[in-house]
């Protein structure tokens, strides 16, 4: 829970945020004015000071609100200042198990313990990517290692970071960027519960604040780093992040989809099925826009098409093309009309082998809408 005030017009209204909703609350007609002002109001900041974060004295918060209704805010996230610091910074550090598995952080380190670097007393820069977004050009820094010089003011249990310089120096293009970051380790790690242990704000090498969101969980873990022992960044990553960047909102239109990959919870759901069709036909109107306009090239034509494309890629020879996508029809169809449920997925190992072969051919297809080469696409899909 963070407590605090914001400043609107010539005072100021207490608030509350938890779980992302921040309430006001005062007896002064200002929250009226507030209320009447911002009711239903979408993607605006607000400014002022709170006084959650451990201590009385208080510090310098930005707020991104997503949208309010009444005196309730619901939030996309917050900023907080560092005790002391101006609310000035140029650069944004993301700190994720999940990033530092992509990025291979164990080897590296390894690698360059072995190569005699010091990493407890100088960071090293692994590897530089560039990217594009909005229009304007970035730079992917993945850092290991520590600065000694920083002493106690340093990140003790950092591992990896990533590290990108501003061009606009604002909330939004910080929660832009985490978003871009948490699409792209989404794809790559294909599924969805996704998250980052810490997203710093520096001024040079000084960090002045911290950005907080849903996305941002401190006991964050991942345990993909033996799928990535072997992983190629610099052919692959460039490449990928460029067209998660392409769609940083909440629809795509470029950029490969990511809505039907694996949850936590239960990945073989008839929710997910549809999800992964609906992926599979933006795909294929993408890449056979023809074929997809052509009311004679029906939905198990389409499946077949790909199926055969990339039949060494997906394929492990149990069922023929034709007949994987007959029965994707057919289980389509039974969940349009109600005749599937949720626990027919659950213990239906024929519907499983669907979910699954359909996410290596979704991930093929993405793969070649990114335009990777068969071969480089044959590689990726077995990671």
């Amino acid at each position: 829970m963070v407590k605090g005030i914001i400043n609107y017009r010539d005072g100021r209204i207490p608030f509350v945020i938890e779980d992302y909703k921040m309430e006001l609350f005062t007896d002064d007609d200002l929250l009226k004015d507030f209320s009447a002002e911002h009711n239903r109001k979408s993607n605006y900041i607000l400014f002022g000071q709170c006084f959650g974060m451990g201590g009385f004295q208080p510090q310098k918060v930005s707020i991104l609100v997503d949208y309010s209704m009444g005196n309730t805010c619901y939030l996309l996230c917050y900023l907080i200042n560092r005790m002391g610091s101006n609310d000035d910074f140029d650069t944004i550090g993301f700190q994720s198990p999940f990033l530092d598995d992509i990025f291979r952080y164990r080897y590296n380190y390894l690698d360059e313990v072995r190569a005699g670097s010091n990493l407890s007393a100088t960071p090293k820069d692994i590897y530089t990517i560039p990217f594009c977004f909005d229009k304007h050009d970035y730079d992917l820094i993945f850092r290991i290692g520590h600065d000694e010089r920083m002493g106690l003011l340093g990140d003790i249990d950092k591992k990896g970071e990533i590290i990108v310089h501003l061009y606009f120096k604002s909330i939004q293009e910080c929660y832009t960027l985490s978003r871009i970051f948490q699409c792209f380790a989404t794809f790559m790690v294909s599924h969805t519960d996704v998250s980052f242990k810490r997203i710093t704000l520096y001024k040079g090498k000084l960090a002045t604040g911290w950005l907080y969101s849903k996305s941002v969980l401190e006991d964050a873990v991942s345990c993909c780093d033996v799928i990535f022992c072997e992983f190629d960044v610099e052919k692959y990553v460039p490449k990928i992040l460029n067209n998660i960047s392409l769609d940083s909102g909440n629809r795509i239109t470029n950029s490969v989809p990511l809505g039907h990959l694996e949850r936590a919870d239960f990945p073989y759901t008839p929710q997910r099925f549809i999800e992964q069709v609906i992926a599979f036909e933006y795909l294929f109107e993408k890449l056979e826009p023809q074929k997809a306009k052509d009311r004679a090239f029906p939905l198990k034509e389409e499946l077949k098409c790909m199926f055969d494309i990339f039949a060494d890629v997906v394929s492990n020879g149990k069922i023929s093309s034709g007949d994987i996508s007959e029965r994707i029809k057919e289980v389509r169809r039974n969940i349009t009309h109600g005749y599937s449920y949720y626990y027919d997925f659950k213990d239906d190992s024929t519907l499983q082998y669907m979910i699954i072969q359909l996410d290596r051919l979704i991930k093929a297809m993405s793969m070649k809408l990114i335009v990777f080469s068969h071969k480089e696409i044959s590689d990726f899909v077995r990671f």
